[in-house]
């Protein structure tokens, strides 16, 4: 097949998963907690609603954002489920508004009248 001299050849556009970024982004944040375990071995105290902990402070720190993490996930999986059925709701309206608004067609009758169905006659001597 040849090419014609005016089109240059197709150039493919290539665009990444973002794998690569987020394995280093991943691995910069590994380090920095790696980091923040090593600098914070001591235990602290905590106290909640009469419950006395000692941990490590990284404990409470990884488990607090782990927490916030979650919590985040929950919010935001039960937000954008919400407003997906709303958006679908909105659709469905609008279409319900199309169809109202179009005319609505008079069934063809085909054949002559006396083709159309008529009530059944009785059969002669029956009552009625």
């Amino acid at each position: 097949m040849a090419r014609d001299a005016n089109h240059p050849p197709a150039r493919r556009e290539r665009r990444g998963t973002g794998l690569y970024p987020s394995l280093v982004l991943a691995f910069v944040l590994a380090i920095g907690i790696l980091i923040a375990i090593i600098q914070n071995l001591q235990t602290v105290e905590l106290k909640y609603f009469g419950w006395d902990l000692h941990t490590p402070l990284v404990v409470v720190l990884l488990v607090t954002v782990l927490a916030t993490v979650m919590l985040s996930t929950f919010v935001g999986a039960t937000w954008r489920h919400r407003r997906r059925g709303q958006l679908g709701d909105r659709e469905e309206l609008r279409e319900m508004r199309q169809r109202a608004k179009e005319p609505v067609a008079e069934p063809a009758v085909s054949g002559p009248p006396s083709a159309q169905a008529s009530p059944p006659t009785p059969p002669p001597g029956s009552p009625g």
